[in-house]
């Protein structure tokens, strides 16, 4: 797997540009005005009255929670991982995670909101239009490849959770 360390570190520097101000400002944080949208299938849909925008999340079976949203123009998203597993970490982690096949990495900031009491993690930053794409098309997603931690997780039912982030976006900005 050699040439996936190879990869990430690619991937990882091309992703280490910082996005914009607007870009940041879409993440959710615990202070948020945060409420439940509606259920789509497994996925829990949540608006962020605070940041203007909505985001998915969802339990796997292995325990962890992944969460994710984009800006209204689908040009940058963010994928959202938390686990009982993942030590608290202060600073930012270089992080990666294969979706439908294609791998992203960026640096892991802060923790977010909605999760269960005893979970850390953080959301990695994509300005990567596919990301949306490879989210909707409902294959496993591979979280911390190469780590100790290492979950995979069922997006079967991703497509209608990005509907309804779509259409709950959309409703909040009319």
């Amino acid at each position: 797997m050699t040439k996936l360390h190879i990869t990430l570190a690619a991937v990882a520097i091309a992703f280490a540009a910082p996005l914009s101000a607007a870009t940041d400002d879409v993440l959710p944080s615990g202070s948020d005005d945060i409420s439940k949208y509606r259920d789509a299938g497994a996925w829990s849909i949540y608006k962020d009255e605070t940041r203007g925008s909505c985001f998915a999340s969802y339990k796997s079976e292995q325990g962890a929670i992944v969460q994710f949203g984009f800006t209204k123009d689908e040009g940058t998203g963010y994928l959202g991982l938390f686990s009982q597993a993942a030590a608290e970490q202060n600073d930012n982690v270089e992080s990666a995670f294969i979706a439908n096949g294609n791998l992203y990495a960026g640096m892991a900031m802060g923790t977010g909101a909605s999760l269960e009491d005893g979970y850390n993690g953080g959301y990695v930053l994509v300005n990567n239009p596919e990301f949306v794409k490879d989210i909707e098309a409902g294959q496993e997603l591979i979280a911390f490849p190469e780590t100790p931690q290492t979950y995979i997780i069922d997006m079967r039912g991703a497509k209608a959770a990005v509907y309804e982030v779509r259409k709950c976006t959309q409703e909040l900005g009319s």
